[in-house]
This record gives C-alpha cells, sequence and structure tokens, in this order.
C-alpha cells in the first residue's frame, strides 16, 4: 500500500511539472442571442460570393469603414476589380490595403460598393468594433455581406489552419493565447495559441477555461458551450499554431464584460490505450490517450480489456554489461553505444491472456488466467505470420499483430532488440532496471523485487506459481512492469551472438540469426536470477512455444 502511494504521488508530481498553461488578454465579450446566421473569416480566406443582379457581368467591389465619432478616421479594408463576369460565385481574397488602429466601443458605419456595367450598389451597415480591429473588420466585412437581404446572398467558405511527459526531456508549453468574439455577427470566440514540445511526436491533452471577471473566477469552457476545430477532442498532435472556436451556450446570453479572458491548459499525454473489450467482432478498436496513472492505479481493465502502452522518447544509452557485472556472458553481451532517434510506445504490461482472447478469439496459454502473461501459442509466427523483418515490417492480416493494425490504424509490433533494452534499463546502468546489481547470479533479494523467476514463485504474489498476474512487483522509473522475469518476451531481430563495440543508430539486427534464431528478453519465472538481467539475450525459433515465453506490444513511431 506505501509503495501504491508513493507511486501515485510521484506520478501526479511529475504530471504537475509538465502541465503548461497560459491566458489570453483580456477582451470585450457579448453574450447576447445571435439570430441572424453568420460565418467566420480570417485574413486571406476566400470570400465566395454570390449575387443575383452581376450574375454574368464583370463587378468591382470595395468596402470601407468609417468612424462616425471621427469621420476623418477612414480605411479601405477590401478593395478588387476583377474583370471578369460572375458566373454565379466568384471567389475574393481578403487583404489589409490600409488600417487604422480604431478605437474599441465606437460606432462604424461599414459601406459596401458593388459596381457593374449597369451602375454601382451601396449597401451600409453600423457596426460596433472590438479590441482587436483587424479580426473584427473581417468580421464586419462578411457579417455585411451575409445579411444583406436584397441579393440572393452567398455561402461564405471558413478556412481555419488545423495544424506527460515520458520524463523529464519531455515538456510542453502554452504560449501566444488570445481570444476574439465575432459579435455582433457572432457569439463564437475564436482561440488562438502555439504548443510548444521537447518530446518526439508529442501527444498533448489541451484543455480550454475562461472567465468573465478577470480570473477571480474560472469555468470550462466546454460545460458551457461547444468547442471545435483544434483540440476539440482533447487531444493534439502538433506543434505550432492552433486554432480553437468555442461557441457560448444559452446560459451566457446577456452576459457582456470587458474581463473575458480565455486560458489554454496543455500537458503530455505518454500513455496510450487500445480498448478491445469489442473482441473479434468489433470493427474497431478506440485508441484513446491518458496524461497519467489512473486515480486507483491500473486496474484489472488494463490487463484485460484495455491495453496500454508508454510512450519512450529517443536517446543514447549502453547496451550490454560491464565485465564486472555478476552473471554475465561475456560472450553475447558486449558494451556498445545504441542511439534510437525516434520516440516509441511499449506494453506497460506484457500482453495478458485476455488481451490475446479478445484480438484472436482464444487462449492458448498452458497455465490459464486472465491477467496472466498469454504464454502456449504465441510463437514469432503466430504473432506477424512472417519473418520478413529487417527487410519489411509487414505483418500477415491474420496475425495478432495484423488484427491489430487493421482495428486501430496503428502499426503495431514487437519491439527491437535495442528498443526492448533501452525501455527496460529506463536510463539505469545495473543488472536490475531497480537500479541495483545482483547479489548472487541464482538467487537474491534484489531480483526478488522486480519479478518472478524460479526463487520466488511461493511468494504468494497473484495466488499463483509459475508465472504471475501482470503488474505485481515493483515497475522501472517509466512505470513498465515485469521487464525482469515472468515469461520471456519475444523482440523482432535476429540473434547475432556477438553485436560488436561499434556506435550504432536505430538498429534493426542482423539478416540473419544464429541458428536461425529470434531475440527474446528478460528471462522468465523458471530462470534464475541471471537470466532475467538488462542486457541478457537469448533466443528462440519462430514456431518457438512454452508456458515461459511471451511478448510486450510496442508502437514505433
Amino acid at each position: 500500500m506505501k509503495k501504491a502511494m508513493l507511486v501515485g504521488i510521484a506520478v501526479l508530481f511529475s504530471v504537475s511539472a509538465f502541465c503548461a498553461e497560459s491566458w489570453s488578454p483580456a477582451v470585450h465579450f457579448d453574450g447576447s442571442e445571435i439570430t441572424d446566421e453568420a460565418a467566420i473569416l480570417k485574413p486571406n480566406d476566400p470570400i465566395t460570393y454570390s449575387t443575383a443582379f452581376a450574375e454574368g457581368t464583370p463587378i468591382s467591389l470595395d468596402i470601407t469603414t468609417t468612424d462616425t465619432a471621427d469621420p476623418m478616421v477612414t480605411a479601405v479594408i477590401f478593395s478588387d476589380d476583377s474583370g471578369e463576369a460572375v458566373e454565379g460565385t466568384v471567389v475574393w481574397d481578403y487583404t489589409d490595403e490600409a488600417y487604422h488602429d480604431f478605437p474599441k466601443n465606437d460606432i462604424y458605419q461599414l459601406t459596401e460598393t458593388v459596381t457593374t456595367d449597369s451602375g454601382s450598389t451601396i449597401f451600409n451597415r453600423s457596426v460596433k468594433l472590438l479590441p482587436e480591429p483587424i479580426g473584427i473588420l473581417a468580421f464586419a466585412i462578411l457579417g455585411a455581406l451575409l445579411l444583406k437581404k436584397r441579393t440572393r446572398l452567398f455561402a461564405a467558405a471558413i478556412i481555419m489552419a488545423a495544424s506527460f511527459a515520458l520524463s523529464a526531456k519531455a515538456d510542453v508549453t502554452v504560449e501566444n493565447v488570445t481570444c476574439l468574439q465575432g459579435w455582433p455577427f457572432t457569439r463564437n470566440v475564436i482561440i488562438n495559441y502555439t504548443l510548444t514540445s521537447t518530446s518526439a511526436a508529442p501527444v498533448m491533452g489541451v484543455k480550454f477555461y475562461g472567465t468573465t471577471d478577470n480570473g477571480e473566477t474560472t469555468f470550462d469552457l466546454s460545460e458551457y458551450g461547444t468547442i471545435t476545430k483544434d483540440g476539440s477532442d482533447g487531444i493534439i498532435k502538433t506543434t505550432g499554431s492552433h486554432k480553437t472556436l468555442w461557441t457560448p451556450n444559452e446560459s451566457f446570453y446577456e452576459t457582456v464584460t470587458d474581463g473575458f479572458k480565455v486560458k489554454v491548459e496543455a500537458v503530455e499525454m505518454p500513455y496510450m490505450v487500445v480498448d478491445l473489450s469489442g473482441g473479434t467482432s468489433a470493427e474497431s478498436y478506440p485508441v484513446s490517450y491518458l496524461a497519467d496513472v489512473p486515480q486507483g492505479g491500473w486496474t484489472d481493465e488494463y490487463k484485460t480489456t484495455k491495453l496500454v502502452l508508454r510512450k519512450i522518447e529517443p536517446g543514447t544509452f549502453t547496451m550490454g554489461s560491464p565485465s564486472s557485472e555478476l552473471g554475465r556472458n561475456n560472450a553475447t553481451e558486449y558494451q556498445h553505444q545504441v542511439t534510437l532517434t525516434k520516440a516509441f510506445y511499449i506494453g506497460v504490461f506484457e500482453a495478458t491472456q485476455k488481451q490475446y482472447e479478445l484480438v484472436m478469439g482464444s487462449n492458448p496459454s498452458g497455465n490459464k488466467g486472465d491477467t496472466r502473461p498469454v504464454e502456449g501459442g504465441v510463437a514469432y509466427y503466430n504473432l506477424r505470420g512472417v519473418e520478413t523483418w529487417p527487410s519489411s515490417s509487414d505483418v500477415k492480416d491474420d496475425s495478432f499483430f495484423g488484427r491489430l493494425r487493421t482495428k486501430t490504424g496503428h502499426s503495431f509490433d514487437l519491439p527491437t532488440e535495442a528498443q526492448w533494452e533501452y525501455a527496460c534499463r529506463a536510463e539505469t546502468t545495473t543488472a536490475l532496471n531497480s537500479g541495483k546489481n545482483l547479489s548472487n547470479a541464482t538467487a537474491c533479494s534484489e531480483m526478488a523485487e522486480v519479478g518472478r523467476y524460479a526463487s520466488n514463485q511461493s511468494d504468494g504474489k497473484g495466488g499463483y506459481s509459475q508465472h504471475t498476474t501482470v503488474g505485481l512487483y515493483i515497475p522501472n522509473a517509466w512505470g513498465l512492469y515485469d521487464m525482469h522475469g515472468n515469461v520471456w518476451e519475444w523482440c523482432l531481430d535476429w540473434l547475432a551472438l556477438n553485436l560488436g563495440t561499434d556506435p550504432v543508430t536505430d538498429p534493426k539486427g542482423p539478416t540473419s540469426g544464429y541458428n536461425n534464431l529470434r531475440v527474446v528478453k528478460g528471462g522468465a519465472w523458471d530462470k534464475e536470477a541471471k537470466e532475467s538481467r538488462s542486457a541478457r539475450r537469448s533466443g528462440q525459433g519462430y514456431n518457438s512455444v512454452g508456458n515461459a515465453q511471451g511478448f510486450r506490444v510496442a508502437l514505433p513511431q
């Protein structure tokens, strides 16, 4: 219990450290109900314009605005003379040809002049500008066009650009938050913001908050209206500039304030969750993301109907073991530097029997238990259907990974040997990922802390001997369980006895294997402590099965 509490506190602390937020400047907000249809336009968006009286003839269009409180303040905000006939619609490019810093809250005269061969038609409308004049002038143009009743009206094209960290290396920053309301043409609020991240291929969770009293009280925008555009589902996968639209609900009718602000809050989402509950009959498996371990920890749901993976940031580590490491195999564990340049995901737990059954329709394991690692019939060939790696990452459609790919749209696979050891070590250089070395090569307390092996089968964890329920021993620093012991785990690579001492980048392993074997890592419930070390390397034939042989799902980026 104490251990679980400490893990929970650590997770909360790390998440808070990587949560970024930023408030926009205060703007004028008027929540009165808008009854006329309107649309939103930003500079350089195309306007699709249709007019009955000018159809088939060349037209020109000029739109100007004048401050009625000061007739000397005038700007031409749109001017175009195409010289071409209008065939139902024509696209105009809005440009800011002249601009004055108009005071807010003044009443302005918007004048639109449409000129055809038969003469000119003038439309006028009074508007009230908000603090951001350029944006409001754009709204004014569109609003004036939309609200004319003497033409057939036109359609406005809305074009808006859509574009946890695993460790201290991953972080997200929110900057340049602004908001702008399109009153009097729309109650919608446009939220612009910029996201940056030190994470590779980040997945960021975003939330939007508002205040009408300059921050004294804060509310979740999604509870008082509809969020659309970037981040509408709470997830963003690209850095850079983003644009979100908030449409207030009826509770904001008649709300008027000069103290309206919007806050954007973002956090890295390092956990990917695949919902397998639909089983073999499901057309797809929904994929979602989490910022941290759920409140209450990883329940059995995440070991049965849901598959959870952790994002691993790229980096450089030393693969293999030092000559002084107890239990070392001097022939196969040469140390060499490995650099992984791309982030990847890997299972928080070994794939369990229930998870495999939901995907494949049956459980081949000899020692049954829904939350125990799947074994027995999970040969390399059963999982992938082909032995094309490293020349190709293809798998057969009816294999485990083939079905998982089809129903998620993600290229799930086994990890490479380098990815597996990098994820297992979690920046440790010791024999075990707890930061400890073995005190005895056969049986020791250090190994008993991190996984099930031959000398702790009677410790009662999970109520099983042999392998046991996943996730019962302490995880590594990146939150991965059972990387030591329980069952051997398949890797993609062919087994090479000697990987050499030269530095390598993103290795895929050799093109053929020693004795035609594929790599397995991590040791097993029936092996001595030395067999479960981070650097330990072994191999099995691609059709090999056994009750001490399983796997862990990975996802390259």
